[in-house]
């Protein structure tokens, strides 16, 4: 059974950018920084349970036992994924090159650009595109850079987080219906595998509407880093929404999926783990930052 809640929070999605340097307090709040900075949405603080139940389809046995995770502290996340504007805006002012990774004919990473960067439109990695290629390292250096260059904590997002912000207030595998008609399809709603979506490679962010609590793209297009590193159940899980930082950190979890893997898979539970220097064209991350 699907459960899902689309009027949760009706007016965060509709919320207006604040100017640069304005506070925002309420949920549902937008602001940016700075000009080249992620836009950023005030989340409600509350508890949610974490995890899946065990008779959601494609559950896995790392997706539980379900517990409470409680954010009692203001905090906000990125509304996308840091995008291709943001990134290169880092790299300009650091002068940092990427090195190239993942030499798949057709999916390499060449400087940061995915080789399916091509004249067809629908192939563009614009300035709206999520950044991919970048590995674990180096989305924590954006994450210092930021935090430097504002003056504000930033940070990468915890797993948990991730996972809050994902289910926007809603419990089972998705905060949205199944496609109407389709047994198991979220193509109104996502970009995954096929291109039912409307889209083969990335779409730019925002090309889907926002969950509750007005977050973008949680259910596919990249996969995200989180700081979390790969523990093979909840046992012993933090409970107050901050990074599990011990376990086999040679792994860290990433969450999201992405537009080449099936729907089941984009799950608000679902998790996945990747080897920290790994780079790919489906690869990316989001930042947080406490109020």
């Amino acid at each position: 059974m699907n459960s899902f809640s689309l009027t949760l929070f009706p007016a965060l999605a509709l919320a207006a950018l604040l100017p640069s340097g304005a506070q925002a307090s309420q949920p549902g709040q937008v602001f940016r920084d700075c000009k080249d900075c992620p836009e950023m949405v005030v989340l409600p603080t509350g508890t949610f349970q974490m995890g899946t139940a065990e008779d959601e389809v494609g559950r896995e046995p790392d997706e539980g036992p379900i517990h409470p995770v409680t954010f009692d502290k203001p905090l906000a996340i990125s509304r996308f994924q840091v995008l291709k504007g943001e990134w290169f805006a880092y790299l300009r002012d650091t002068g940092y090159s990427m090195p190239d990774g993942d030499k798949r004919p057709g999916r390499a990473c060449k400087a940061g650009i995915p080789d399916y960067q091509g004249s067809d439109p629908r192939k563009q990695y614009t300035d709206r595109h999520p950044a991919v290629c970048m590995n674990f390292e180096e989305a924590n250096a954006y994450v210092a850079w930021l935090s430097k260059k504002t003056g504000k904590p930033y940070r990468l997002v915890s797993e948990s987080l991730r996972e809050y912000a994902a289910r926007g207030g809603s419990t089972g595998p998705f905060p949205f219906p199944f496609d109407e008609g389709k047994e198991y399809s979220i193509a109104q709603h996502a970009n995954t595998y096929g291109a039912a979506d409307g889209y083969n490679f990335t779409a730019p962010a925002g090309s889907f509407a926002p969950n509750a609590f007005g977050v973008y793209d949680m259910h596919g297009n990249i996969y995200e880093w989180t700081a979390d590193c790969y523990n093979e159940n909840y046992v012993g899980a933090p409970s107050d929404g901050s990074a599990w930082l011990t376990g086999k950190c040679e792994f860290k979890r990433i969450r999201g999926n992405d537009w080449g893997e099936a729907p089941v898979f984009s799950r608000s539970g679902n998790r996945n783990a990747l080897v920290p220097g790994n780079r790919g064209d489906w690869i990316g991350f989001r930042v947080a930052r406490d109020m």
